[in-house]
């Protein structure tokens, strides 16, 4: 009896190692393919990244170029000559005498901070500007850029201020004072030298950017601000390790991108409502000035004034717009580009769920050895904080409760010959055997809520 107890013993303790031994093999080779997972992720994290910073400097610097150089629209002569007919004596000198002075021979590209003007054709001008003169010839080209500036006035200092050498005292001097003592108005009005004018820092005509133009410096500005912390962003990603920080970070970075996105558009879209801007701005004024007097015939005259100066110049975008274009598209290509490479990843919580060797739905498991019933209340293995660390199982906790008590001894028997000793003792011990096999049956109810239980009687 002693031995069969001891053989069933071994063989739950060799079952019990064995389990062991296998939900150990199955951690340490899961955490092996996690880890490959995690460098494999963290390769193709970099590699993104690097992609993501290097196409945001890109746009950056491509931006750059956009924002600084004149060439957003040209403007250039269809014709060397202008009809005007239908409109008032009035109109029609001015218009004329606009054209053959600004775009007759001359082509004309436009920024956001400077404009140049090209000088062409088989002509000579004189020009009055600093005792300089140019002399135009066929295959040469005289380049000059200034600041954009156009005349800026109120419109009750119409008369005071409005003339054609006042727009191209703007335009060519880069100047925001309209000062009657300058070499260049002097020869224009033909004033004497001797004349000491000074209109002052108080002037009412001065030269200033066009109001959509300063938009457009502001929307530049906020485009260079959310591109930086684009890329700003993108680098600071792969340093961070806490999930709620990428998660933050992820979020900025999208914003910024898609903020990026939408000023690069607006910016698009002002400068391209404003094409005809600089080249009409001189005949707008007129038609402003006899609208709010009340003068409708010329108001009138000039709008058709300036319908006919606009069929006769061509407007075109510059490569400037074009390069914006671009970088709309980039900064389009960088935000889906931020949004797949940087992923909140949970690897810690891959790890703990596949780690997990016993159902969580089985709290005991049943074994049955020997005609006896065993009840193992089972926990699932905890993983620490580092993931790489395996944890020793522990044997299960053998609990021993105490055997009935002992029956009463029975009367002593005479002595019997041998064999009936034998049979007497092999009844005592089946009655023994079913008074210990109904008090296990008695307690069985107990045996479901204790860990694991042994029965050891006593022969």
């Amino acid at each position: 009896m002693f031995i069969g107890n001891t053989n069933s013993t071994d063989a739950r303790k060799r079952r019990n190692s064995s389990s062991v031994y296998e939900v150990r093999t199955r951690r340490k080779s899961k955490e092996n393919i996690l880890d490959k997972r995690i460098q494999l992720s963290g390769r193709q994290l970099n590699f993104g990244i690097v992609i993501g910073v290097s196409l945001t400097i890109v746009t950056i610097v491509l931006q750059c170029v956009a924002f600084f150089t004149p060439n957003w629209k040209v403007v250039s002569p269809k014709t060397h000559s202008l009809y005007v007919d239908g409109v008032d004596a009035l109109i029609r000198t001015e218009i004329l005498v606009y054209f053959n002075s600004v775009h007759r021979f001359t082509r004309h590209s436009y920024g956001l901070f400077q404009r140049c003007e090209y000088h062409m054709n088989n002509s000579s001008k004189i020009i009055n500007e600093q005792t300089e003169v140019f002399h135009v010839s066929d295959n040469k080209q005289h380049k000059k850029c200034t600041k954009n500036f156009l005349p800026s006035y109120a419109n009750e200092k119409f008369d005071m201020c409005h003339s054609l050498y006042y727009y191209r005292f703007c335009s060519q001097s880069s100047e925001t004072k309209f000062d009657i003592n300058n070499e260049y108005l002097r020869a224009g009005f033909d004033i004497s030298s001797n004349l000491k004018l000074n209109i002052g820092s108080k002037s009412p005509c001065n030269c200033k950017y066009p109001v959509y133009v300063k938009a457009c410096h502001v929307l530049g500005v906020l485009t260079f601000i959310s591109l930086f912390l684009t890329a700003l962003l993108f680098g600071i990603f792969p340093c961070l390790k806490n999930d709620r920080h990428h998660l933050k970070i992820k979020c900025f970075g999208v914003l910024s991108s898609l903020f990026s996105m939408i000023f690069i558009f607006i910016n698009l879209l002002v400068i391209s409502n404003h094409l005809e801007y600089e080249s009409i701005e001189y005949f707008t004024a007129i038609e402003r000035h006899y609208r709010s007097t009340q003068i409708y015939k010329l108001s009138q005259d000039t709008k058709v004034a300036i319908e006919r100066f606009l069929s006769s110049i061509t407007i075109e975008t510059g490569y400037s717009t074009v390069i914006a274009w671009i970088v709309l598209f980039l900064s389009i290509v960088d935000g889906i580009l931020l949004m797949i490479t940087c992923k909140i990843s949970h690897y810690q919580d891959d790890i703990e769920a596949s780690f997990i060797g016993i159902p969580m739905d089985s709290p005991t498991i049943t074994t049955k050895a020997d005609n006896d019933e065993y009840k193992t209340i089972t926990t699932p293995l905890a993983s620490s904080s580092n993931p790489t660390d395996c944890q020793d199982i522990d044997e299960p906790i053998t609990l021993s409760l105490p055997g009935p008590p002992p029956p009463a001894p029975p009367p002593a028997p005479p002595p019997p010959p041998p064999p009936p000793v034998v049979q007497s003792t092999t009844i005592n011990n089946t009655d023994e055997q079913s008074q210990v096999h109904s008090y296990s049956s008695y307690t069985g109810h107990k045996q479901y809520r204790l860990p694991r239980v042994h029965f050891d009687a006593e022969v």
